[in-house]
């Protein structure tokens, strides 16, 4: 896959990733600070748990040169200059970045200048990692090697011509300077490489100089391309789920210490979560990404296992394998579906022997989360707002979920012992949601629901948020005053519709009746949950035009919430609208990384983001084209509702199980056809058109 960009160079984001190092830049060339998690230093080159440097610069003529245009492909990222070319990859398993300068002139002179300075990433403070100097170790015409003064931490510079090198030790570092001659049809490559040690150093280098491991990384991103490869009558459609694929590889990272698996985003999350897996794998199953999918969800388990040793999935563990936050109450439910979700594309039973007994303690945990009046579990959700914890409608509806998908696995395990109780949990949930959880008056569900007294311990903290726009905070004041000139029992539960994006997540499931269904779609037809680029984080007013300072105001729109509205709107047989909003995430795909779509949308906070493959991987695949995936009993079921943008759509290679399928789907004369291969014969295929 490639494309190319010349505008807005200088402020749109790269990433070229292998799992083992990264480097994050301008789009033309040039390193400056970026991120939040450590203000200002997610940009730069990283071999996690350390940062190498903040960038470096390339001179002609004693002058910083930038790229006029930059080209995206496959995960390599190449950058054209006026008398040369750059062209960037990292490499796969092993601590290695590789720069390549080409040039068409017959002799160019350039000069190669990079701070080399080992840091710390995220939580290297927790960890007790020292913050010292980076010192010189040696240094011939064709190689540095520098070395963190008090941590066992290494870095090597290579380059394949002998050239004129000067190092100065500044700021704590390393300044390297490298005088290079280019010539026409030469390659000349830099290799930036790090160990922990001066002798894995060296044979990890001299490994690198004879490899030709790119011709098969390259091979190997292709044939991510290949499974689930898609073809409409939409082209844009179409480029935005092939490239989504590739992003889900290039957020790979193995990590010494911890393990691998996908994380979270570039440039702020580059580690493992417990809410972003369990979204985002939706979409990695989808495209065919199974193994990486069992090894992720086996990592995130075997973490949580060691922090909490009770099936409570934790938050997130950082580069340095500090946990930090030890699991919202929603991540343990959402993990148990994630893990049934694997195994119905997969069938993979070993899987299942593995991660069984984990999900039934952590599903004990939840459990021991209800307190007296309720029979939903109390703590914190997906929405990280003040104010807004407590018994949540995410936590309800996946715990809801959670229960139903427990309760297949228990058959599958031969657990009759646990599927009774499973049931009966989950019915009493499901009535609790709708006699508790629903307002009729708002005609809609509520975020939360809370007795008198925590509404009033609530008000004052939610309407004065920092996450609100002004017409948020005065509609809400109204609100609140509204709901507390009522007078209610002290152990009533009042559900409060913030309309919060997680209120939506009833609407997708079966035990809500066809009429609540109804008048709550009706409401997310309207101004109130869109601003101009997707679904609003909150709805409760039209405020999309506010003026806002922080990123994460509710005012604003993430690829995952987007996703999840088309999906609303795809179960309800409003297949078209969900399709419009499946069409925004893809408008989104050239803004800043190519083909990538960013965690708020259009461009900000993770410019590539785990989850945001959820909507135009998932909801395409299962809950517009109706593909049905049942790997356990070799069967999958197509029931097709196509929006009207799309006549013809071809798929190939997508995997259930062991098998491969071929579906085509074409409507002609508002009739549906569809024709399916397969290359087992054993498998079952129930088409319903």
């Amino acid at each position: 896959m490639k494309i190319k960009k010349t505008d807005n160079l200088d402020n749109s984001n790269y990433v070229v990733s292998s799992n083992k190092m990264y480097v994050i830049g301008k789009q033309d060339g040039t390193f400056k600070p970026l991120g939040h998690h450590i203000t200002g230093e997610m940009s730069g080159i990283f071999a996690q748990p350390i940062k190498l440097a903040r960038g470096y610069e390339i001179l002609l003529n004693n002058q910083v040169v930038k790229a006029n245009e930059y080209i995206f492909d496959t995960e390599e990222s190449r950058f054209i200059y006026e008398k040369f070319e750059q062209i960037i990859n990292a490499m796969d398993n092993k601590k290695a970045l590789i720069i390549e300068l080409i040039t068409n002139e017959n002799s160019l002179e350039l000069e190669f200048k990079i701070p080399l300075k080992i840091e710390g990433c995220w939580t290297a403070d927790i960890k007790g990692f020292k913050d010292a100097p980076t010192r010189l170790v040696s240094y011939s015409k064709n190689n540095v090697i520098v070395k963190h003064e008090q941590e066992p931490y290494l870095a090597e510079l290579f380059i394949s011509e002998e050239s004129n090198i000067s190092v100065e030790e500044k700021n704590n570092g390393c300044e390297v300077t490298i005088n290079l001659t280019l010539e026409r049809e030469k390659t000349t490559k830099i290799y930036l490489t790090s160990s922990n040690t001066l002798t894995d150093l060296n044979t990890l280098t001299k490994k690198i100089i004879r490899s030709s491991q790119m011709i098969q990384q390259k091979l190997r991103r292709r044939f991510l391309l290949n499974n689930t490869q898609i073809s409409t009558n939409d082209l844009q459609f179409d480029k935005a789920f092939d490239g989504l694929k590739l992003n889900y590889d290039m957020l790979i990272q193995n990590i010494d210490g911890i393990g691998e698996g996908y994380t979270a985003g570039f440039p702020d999350f580059q580690w493992f979560f417990g809410c972003d897996t369990t979204y985002g794998i939706y979409g990695t199953l989808a495209v065919g990404q199974h193994d990486m999918t069992k090894q992720t969800l086996r990592l995130i388990k075997n973490l949580s296992w060691a922090e909490n040793a009770n099936g409570r999935v934790i938050h997130e563990m950082s580069p340095f394998g500090i946990v930090y936050g030890k699991g919202n109450l929603q991540e343990t439910p959402h993990f148990v579906s994630a893990v049934y979700e694997t195994y119905k594309w997969t069938g993979d039973k070993q899987f299942l022997d593995e991660m069984f007994e984990f999900c039934v303690l952590g599903m004990k945990w939840v459990k021991e989360q209800i307190e007296e009046g309720s029979v939903c579990p109390k703590g914190s959700g997906i929405i990280e707002v003040d104010g807004i914890e407590g018994r949540l409608i995410d936590v309800a509806i996946l715990t809801i979920d959670a229960y139903a998908h427990l309760e297949y696995l228990a058959k599958e395990m031969n657990r009759a012992d646990l599927i009774e109780g499973y049931k009966q949990d989950r019915l009493a949930l499901c009535e609790e949601v709708l006699t508790k959880f629903y307002n009729p008056e708002e005609e809609f569900f509520g975020d939360i629901i809370c007795t008198i007294d925590e509404v009033k311990a609530s008000r004052d903290i939610l309407v004065n948020s920092i996450k609100n726009t002004k017409t948020l905070s005065q509609t809400m004041e109204k609100y609140f005053n509204k709901v507390l000139a009522k007078d209610y029992d002290k152990s009533e539960l009042i559900p409060l519709v913030f309309k919060n994006w997680i209120s939506i997540l009833p609407y997708t499931k079966d035990f809500v009746p066809e009429h609540i269904k109804q008048l709550g779609l009706k409401q997310m037809l309207l101004p109130d949950f869109y601003n101009n680029y997707g679904m609003k984080l909150g709805c409760m007013c039209d405020d999309k035009d506010d003026a806002v300072d922080d990123i994460y105001t509710l005012n604003k729109s993430m690829s995952i919430n987007t996703g999840y509205l088309a999906e609303v709107f795809a179960v309800n047989n409003q297949v078209d609208k969900g399709y419009e909003l499946l069409k925004m995430l893809v408008d989104s795909i050239y803004v800043d990384m190519p083909f990538a779509i960013s965690e708020i949308l259009p461009n900000d906070g993770c410019f590539m983001q785990f989850w945001s493959g959820y909507g135009i991987h998932h909801v395409f695949i299962r809950h517009i084209l109706g593909i049905e995936v049942d790997a356990p009993n070799k069967m999958i079921t197509i029931a097709p509702k196509l929006p009207k943008a799309l006549n013809t759509i071809e798929i190939k290679n997508l995997i259930v199980g062991e098998c491969l399928f071929d579906i085509e789907i074409k409507r002609k004369n508002d009739k549906i056809k569809v024709n399916v291969n397969k290359s087992l014969s054993d498998y079952t295929i129930n088409v319903r058109c």
